[in-house]
């Protein structure tokens, strides 16, 4: 077991990153004051060089400032900030934005969510998968919570908004036709791991965070122990015990694809569903989960960490052969979110030191070369050698999400460790 020092060290310097360096740096540029929502595309120091706005982004930052103000009082954000940061200010900025990007990105006729709209609110771009009704029904949804919590009565609008929603996500993802996405005679019917992994976090937050239960599910026509169990189930199909490998894409059946999108691995992607089933294990109390998602995430980080250079690939091929995406050997800042997350949740939840090992190895790494302290935030793309080729912060995919979701997981996790260590101690 780390010592108390040891802990407190990381805790500490965790503590610095995501409350002086990152969330700084997204309140200062991101947020659009006059018309509402949050701009994603900024550059090295901040600056806007793209001002449309992203379904994915805004609703992962409404969620993440929902979170923020769920979990601190302004003296303590005030304080851990610096005098930077508001709870009040975070709290609405999150309001605002998800009032803005659901007024203007669902569709009346068909309640598809748009990707990206214009500055203004105009639709910019449609999307034909679930994921820009995810993320904006979890930011949706959290900003009801916290709302609710508040003895807020406006609270109830946006938890409405968020279970419509969520009813349209479920019935997509048995139905992808519904969105536009036309099958083909000569494509296998497959299943991409993606979709359960999302709609199992989705539904954990919405139900931790009081914005969704068994009762207001059912009404809605969500049977949520069914549901959550499809999730499982489906993301379970990607376990390949006798490989050790966790595939991005197989058959419906759960058997081998034929062709590289069926030996096509996503070391980031498997860490992060791991963890999603940890979760849910550790809420349901499934034990025999926890070791499945042990597995998950040490394959997955095993095989994926670049023994040369260090660092996570982000694309592998499972049979060991060149993999066809051209990016496959860069070094990308959420695949080390992902696992950092990952392992501090698997240290709290077994105690294991090579856990602890393993957090501490994708930490230095994530810390030393992603994070710029002088302009804040981190950098999203390095090459294999751990260069930076992109030196913008935010981009289509890119913004306040990853970095400080699993800087916040792991300072609450580091702080529940300590507490343990101390009572141990004592």
């Amino acid at each position: 077991m780390p010592s108390e020092d040891f802990l407190q060290r990381y805790r500490q310097s965790i503590e610095d990153e995501l409350f002086q360096n990152v969330l700084t740096f997204w309140d200062r540029h991101s947020v659009d004051l006059e018309l509402g929502g949050f701009f994603a595309c900024l550059d090295e120091d901040g600056d806007i060089y793209d001002r449309r706005k992203f379904m994915w982004l805004n609703g992962r930052q409404i969620y993440m400032y929902a979170t923020l103000a769920e979990t601190y009082t302004d003296d303590e954000l005030f304080s851990l900030s610096n005098s930077k940061l508001s709870r009040d200010k975070l709290l609405k900025d999150a309001e605002v934005a998800a009032n803005f990007m659901y007024a203007h990105g669902v569709r009346e006729e068909d309640g598809k969510v748009y990707f990206s709209l214009a500055e203004d609110g105009q639709p910019y771009h449609i999307e034909r998968k679930i994921f820009s009704a995810c993320f904006l029904c979890l930011g949706v949804g959290s900003v009801g919570a916290v709302l609710k919590k508040d003895g807020e009565d406006r609270a109830a609008k946006f938890i409405e908004k968020c279970v419509w929603l969520l009813k349209r996500i479920v019935t997509w993802s048995r139905d992808p036709s519904l969105l536009g996405r036309e099958t083909c005679a000569g494509a296998p019917i497959t299943s991409p791991m993606n979709v359960p992994m999302i709609i199992l976090n989705v539904l954990h937050e919405l139900q931790t965070k009081g914005a969704l239960s068994t009762e207001s599910a059912a009404r809605a026509g969500i049977d949520l122990a069914m549901e959550e169990e499809w999730c499982i189930s489906e993301i379970l199909k990607h376990v390949k015990r006798e490989r050790k490998q966790v595939l991005e894409v197989v058959l419906a059946d759960g058997s081998l694809c034929p062709g590289y999108d069926g030996r096509h691995m996503n070391p980031g992607h498997a860490i992060e569903a791991g963890w999603f089933v940890l979760q849910y294990a550790n809420r349901s109390g499934r034990a025999d989960l926890v070791q499945v998602a042990e597995q998950m995430i040490t394959w997955s980080f095993e095989e994926g960490w670049d023994k040369e250079h260090g660092g996570l690939f982000y694309f592998l091929d499972a049979e060991g052969r060149s993999p066809v995406y051209l990016e496959w050997d860069m070094k990308l800042w959420w695949p080390h979110n992902e696992a950092m997350i990952a392992f501090a949740m698997l240290y709290e939840t077994l105690g294991k030191e090579e856990h602890w090992e393993s957090f501490v190895k994708v930490t230095d790494y994530a810390m030393s070369h992603f994070s710029d302290p002088h302009n804040g935030e981190w950098y999203g793309y390095l090459n294999r050698e751990g260069k930076v080729t992109h030196r913008f912060k935010g981009g289509p995919y890119k913004g306040c999400f990853h970095v400080p979701r699993s800087l916040f997981m792991v300072h609450q996790i580091l702080r529940r460790c300590s507490a343990k260590a101390g009572v141990a101690s004592d």
